[in-house]
This record gives C-alpha cells, structure tokens and sequence, in this order.
C-alpha cells in the first residue's frame, strides 16, 4: 500500500446505548410528529449528507440521498419525503438504513486490486462526477446488493449522461434503524459487531443448532445439496464442486451423530450420500474415482471417502474399498502424491490440498481397519511433505496435515510428527487477524499485509480452525500448557469471526427477502454474502469438536497470562 492511498477511515465507534435520540428523530420523521429536542451525538450530529433505504422484511421500499443543514434537519425533510412516497403506495417500513459519508478523496488505480478491496469494500462507497451531474453509491447498497467497487462503478457510470470525468472514494458511518424493534445498532461493514465476550458455550451451541438446520434444509428431496447461493439476488449457483459436496455429506453425517440429533438428519445425510455416489462415483475396474466432468481429483476421493467413514454403513464398503485402492494408486514410492488422475498435465496442481486431505483419509481408513501398510503410507507422505511446506509455506497446507498427524500421532508416538504440526500452527496464527485489526474482522485467518495467500473466507476460517483444535488437544495432552493457551485463544477468537458472519436474525438479515434460505448460513466474508456448503461445513465440524473438548472455563477469553510460544512463526 503507497502512502497515497492510507487504510479507509473506519466508521465512528457509536455505542448502540447512545443512538436513542437518533431513533427519536427517525421515529418523528416517520410519523410526522413534531420534531424531538432531543441532541444527537456528536460524532454525528453535523452531518449534511445522509443516504436514506427504506425496507421491510428485506425488500427494498424507498431509497434516497438526503441533505439539510444538519443530521436533524436532513432526517426530518429525507425521512418525510420517504413517508409521503410509501404513504401513497399503502407502504410501511420496518428497517431504516442511515449512511453518512465523509472523508472523501480521489479514486486510485490501486483502490481497484483485489488486495485493496478487501480493505475497503463494505467500508467505502463511490461517486463519480461527469456531465455536469455525480451518482453516489453507499457502502451499504453494495453490500445489500454484493457489488465490489469494480461492478459499482460500471453500476454508476451507466447513471451518467457523459463518460465520467472524476471518481471520488469516501468512508461512511453505517446505522439501522429497526423500528419494529425500536432500536438503533450501528453497523460496521454492513453487520452489528459480535462483541468476544459473546463466545460463550450457550452462543456456540446456538450456533451448531443454527448452521445444523441450514445443512438439513440445504438437503433437496432428492439428496443433492445446495452448493452456493447469492442472497442478494435470491439465486442458486449452477456451478458445483464435488469436493465441497462430499464434505457436506460428512458434516451431515457428523450432525446426525450429535446428541439429541433429530431422526430427519439421519434420513438426510442418508439420501444425501446416495445421491453423491450415484452421481459421482464410478467403478473404474482397479480402483473406484469421483468423477467431476473432465476431471478425476485426489482430494475428492479422499473427502468422498471420508465421508462413507463417517456415516458408517457397511453397504458402502465396495465404494470405499476402491476409493481406498485409488488414494494408494496416486501415491508414489517418495511419498508424494498426484493430484490428478484426468486431466493429464495437472498432477502437480493442488499439492497444498489434496495430498493432506489424501494422508487424512488414509488415516481414517487405518482406525477402521488397524492394516499397517496405511501407516507406512501416511509415513512417507509425512517425511516428503514435511520438506515440502517448510520450502512452500502456505496456509491450506496446514489444517488437513494436521489432522493427519494428530492421528498419525496418536497412533505411534512419534515425537517429530507432534513438533511438526506445531510448527505449522505457530506459523499459521502469524495470519490470524488481532486486535489491531478493525473490530469485525478480528479472529479471521487473513493477513492484508500479505494477500497473496487469498483473501479471506469463512471456508478458510472454519478448516484452519478444524485444525487448529487438534493441534489444541495434542498440545493439552503433551502438557505443552503455553501452547495450548495459545491456540485455545485463536480458537476463541475464529469463532468470533464465525458468529460475525452468520445470519442469525434480522439484525443480520436487514437487507435479505429469501430469509429461510440463509438463516444460520455463513457470508464468505465481511464483504461478500455468498453462501457456499463448505462455509457452513468446515465451521460446523470445528464447532463440533470444540464443543466436545472445551470445558465451560475453556470457553473465558482470559488475559493472556502464559509466556509466548516459542513460534517459527518468523520463517517465510
């Protein structure tokens, strides 16, 4: 990031106990009752430009650009102007978005990379200037409709009667208005922030019990499941990935094992696998394959495989057996895998993915069956991709390693296995987002100072965090109490980043007519609605596990009081 271009102003931190005036004044304007005396706060009270969004249950009534001599006096003329309009169509509110800009500067070329946007999209909105005319768009109206600045822009441009001739970037100040509710919640990226302290043991269990039940309603009569979704324009993607589909049916099956699990996820998870095999597996005379159009992936037999180990029906064992046989096909004698059957050319690709989910899998494989020729696989693949990530460290490598080798661990002792995985999650935590950061993206695994690793996702988030509580419990179990702290802190702090990103209630979903379709989802991201299965699924197998091994006191985010770890954090 140049100088020019410094990080976007954040919103003003507006205490929702202080914006009791500020619904008084909404309220006033809405009913046309005299205006109230009441001051509203400071940080706000000046304010001349005000967009004004109108909704109820979602859709979108009435949508303005208001301006007076202060927030008041625009409130009451914007806000009336609203009422009179809704008036007249037999119209009624019950959410009112405020969005106050300031801060304005020129739009920079680097505003548009996909390493800025993750800073400023959902904080900043837009405005060009050309013809004599300008077009704003808000921060809030791109998150409701899942604009980045790019696709707002041409939004924009197409408003003006001639080319633009300046493009103008501003921060913005962010407040719902529920009125139903009577209460007034500042936003930050389009969302109340999750307080830390909200991650207690009852708030988790919410939301298992909130991301179960998108899992089971994601389940089609048929058994195929939703893969993505877009709420903002009520769509299904057609696009599909039979990897992310097959962990799903894994969640499920893990879902219907929990205590008190109801008889219809059973039926679910049931139709769902069916559904996958059918549709995907194939018998390829030596071995079994999950075929995904042109392409035979390592890493989808290995989840598909796990999968079949989580339901635990003995009338899958002839699809596990082959895909058993083609994890071992695609190993070789070094220990490193081929990522690919089909297309030829690609064995390569993916090797922070699949050949971890492979070892994984292959360890799964060797606790239903105690066979030792899968540990003698799972050995080499250590020792060759062991050499491997300290050459290409990568975050994605790490959770599914880790889980092998937490298994691995477990069942021969090995010492350097337990150092490795704590050398990848010491290295990986350098990525966690802290309390430097801005409020509502704290606990999330990505690192703007080095976005080269993707940007960040609630996928991501929820298999670092699958990891990471395994690397928790090794580190509990070898008394490495420091350590231990350590990553029970992160964990702490990636559900709160979870919980940031879940739709739980209108508050969430201000903005969202389809509201069955993403309650107890996870958004990808603060910027980004998408719902996709795999950020429900990792999450919630995470959870899962927490819930298993965390205590109640576990669940406290003390003071750090234990010295650091010492981390290889440092390395490249």
């Amino acid at each position: 990031m140049s100088a020019r271009t410094p990080p976007p102003d954040l919103p003003h931190a507006l205490p929702a106990a202080g914006l009791g005036p500020l619904l008084a004044h909404v309220e006033a304007a809405l009913t046309d009752a005299a205006r109230p005396t009441l001051a509203l706060p400071a940080a706000i009270a000046g304010c001349r430009l005000a967009e004004l969004a109108l909704r109820r249950r979602g859709r979108l009534l009435h949508r303005q650009w208001a301006q007076g001599a202060d927030l008041a006096d625009l409130l009451a003329h914007g806000l009336g102007q609203a009422r009179a309009a809704l008036a007249a169509r037999g119209l009624e509110p019950d959410t009112v978005e405020i969005t106050l800009p300031r801060d304005w500067r020129p739009l920079e070329p680097e505003d548009l990379t996909r390493a800025r946007c993750t800073l400023i999209r959902g904080i900043c909105g837009l405005e060009l200037r050309g013809g004599g005319r300008l077009e704003r768009m808000g921060p809030l109206e791109m998150l409701a409709r899942n604009l980045g600045p790019q696709a707002a822009l041409k939004h924009l441009a197409a408003r003006l009667p001639a080319a633009p001739a300046e493009a103008w970037l501003f921060s913005a100040d962010q407040i719902l208005i529920e009125l139903s509710a009577r209460r007034a919640r500042p936003l930050l990226r389009g969302q109340p922030v999750v307080p830390q302290a909200a991650i207690t043991r009852a708030k988790v269990q919410e939301m298992a019990g909130l991301m179960t039940g998108w899992m089971l309603r994601a389940v089609a009569p048929n058994g195929r499941a939703v893969y993505k979704y877009w709420p903002s324009a009520g769509q299904y993607a057609l696009s599909n990935n039979m990897i992310r589909q097959f962990m799903g049916s894994a969640c499920l099956a893990r879902a219907a094992r929990q205590p008190g699990a109801a008889a219809e996820l059973r039926d679910a998870c049931a139709r769902n696998i069916r559904h996958n095999l059918a549709a995907w597996y194939r018998d390829e005379g030596a071995f079994g394959t999950i075929v995904e159009g042109p392409k035979v992936k390592l890493g989808a037999a290995a989840v598909a495989a796990m999968a079949l180990l989580d339901l635990g029906d003995p009338a899958h064992a002839a699809p596990l057996a082959g895909l058993r046989a083609f994890l071992e096909a695609m190993q070789r004698d070094t220990g490193r895998f081929a990522c690919f059957l089909r297309p030829p050319g690609r064995e390569e690709d993916c090797q922070n993915f699949y050949p971890g989910e492979a070892l994984l899998a292959l360890m799964r494989l060797w606790q239903a069956s105690g066979d030792p020729v899968l540990l003698d696989r799972v050995a080499a693949g250590f020792a060759h991709y062991r050499d491997w990530h300290r050459a290409h460290r990568n975050p994605a490598f790490v959770p599914w390693h880790t889980m092998a080798l937490c298994l691995f661990h477990a069942a021969t002792g090995r010492q350097d296995a337990a150092d490795f995985v704590f050398e990848m999650n010491d290295w990986l935590l350098g990525l966690q987002q802290g309390e430097g950061a801005p409020a509502d993206v704290q606990g999330e695994f990505f690192d703007p100072a080095r976005p080269g690793f993707g940007p960040p996702h609630a996928s991501a988030t929820g298999v670092y965090l699958e990891g990471l509580v395994e690397a928790f419990a090794l580190a509990r179990a070898l008394g490495d109490t420091a350590r231990a702290e350590t990553y029970r802190r992160a964990i702490l702090a990636g559900l709160r980043s979870l919980r940031q990103l879940q739709f739980r209630h209108a508050s969430d979903m201000f903005y969202i007519a389809g509201r069955k379709a993403v309650l107890g989802g996870l958004r990808s991201s603060g910027f980004d609605n998408t719902l996709r299965i795999d950020n429900v699924q990792h999450g919630l197998m995470a959870i899962f596990r927490v819930l298993e091994l965390f205590s109640e006191q576990d669940f406290q985010m003390r003071a750090a009081t234990a010295p650091p770890i010492a981390s290889p954090g440092a390395l490249p």
